[in-house]
């Protein structure tokens, strides 16, 4: 049995059995891992408030050789979810990003920058309300990350540079705009021009879109392209589109 010390994002808790506590960890070093908090709903003084949803922890945990679920012993609060509680965005956005973490990540893979953005995002979530470009820019960012970031840049299927005023066709299939050659030939949606230039400035963090209508154009394709590629239900998501879209 070996002890290891490292940094976690807790997304997730429930009881297991009278006492003791299941805890998700996305933690910077060992990416997602299972842990078990022995005594932690019987005991205040051993764990306090630092295993809650949406703390940034500095975690002590065993781990068997087998690599099954580890057991907790010391954890310290980083940075609590203090401020997240105030409003139905924070919480809503906060539980979205933790879901999809928890969701598109497997057991022990490690994504430090994964857990970076994470982190950076919750800590937004305690200080503001997220308005969508804020949600959009993170969802892209992880996106990235773990490898299924859309092309907004050149022609996914023949590598072409588009001009802006040209970049209208989006191929959800491909993964990626089109030019107007190759959008003869294959399976894509025209947009409203613009809006590919949004998704770029949103994804450096400069501006959001021109309009309204935009903004639910953008809801609208990453709906679709996350749905193709990822075909997962992120129950969070819903209540998310209430409360911030």
């Amino acid at each position: 049995m070996s002890l290891h010390k490292d940094e976690a994002i807790v997304l997730s808790k429930r009881a297991y059995g009278e006492s003791d506590r299941i805890i998700h960890l996305f933690t910077l070093r060992a990416g997602k891992v299972s842990a078990i908090a022995k005594g932690a709903g019987k005991s205040q003084k051993r764990f306090a408030n630092t295993l809650e949803p949406f703390n940034h922890i500095g975690v002590e945990y065993f781990e068997k050789y087998d690599r099954g679920m580890v057991r907790i012993e010391n954890a310290d609060l980083m940075s609590g979810n203090s401020g997240i509680e105030t409003s139905m965005k924070r919480m809503c956005s906060a539980s979205f990003f933790t879901e999809f973490v928890d969701r598109m990540t497997r057991e022990r893979e490690p994504y430090s920058g994964l857990f970076l953005a994470l982190k950076e995002f919750i800590g937004l979530a305690r200080s503001q309300d997220p308005a969508y470009p804020d949600i959009l820019h993170y969802e892209l960012k992880m996106l990235d990350i773990l490898g299924y970031h859309p092309n907004f840049d050149t022609c996914v299927f023949c590598g072409t540079a588009i001009n802006d005023e040209e970049k209208v066709y989006f191929s959800r299939e491909r993964g990626g705009i089109l030019c107007g050659a190759c959008s003869r030939s294959l399976p894509h949606r025209r947009w409203s021009p613009g809006l590919v230039q949004g998704f770029l400035a949103v994804k450096k963090r400069e501006t959001g879109f021109e309009t309204r209508s935009l903004e639910h154009e953008a809801q609208e394709l990453m709906e679709s392209f996350i749905t193709y590629h990822v075909d997962l239900d992120f129950k969070s998501y819903k209540l998310l589109k209430l409360t911030v879209f």
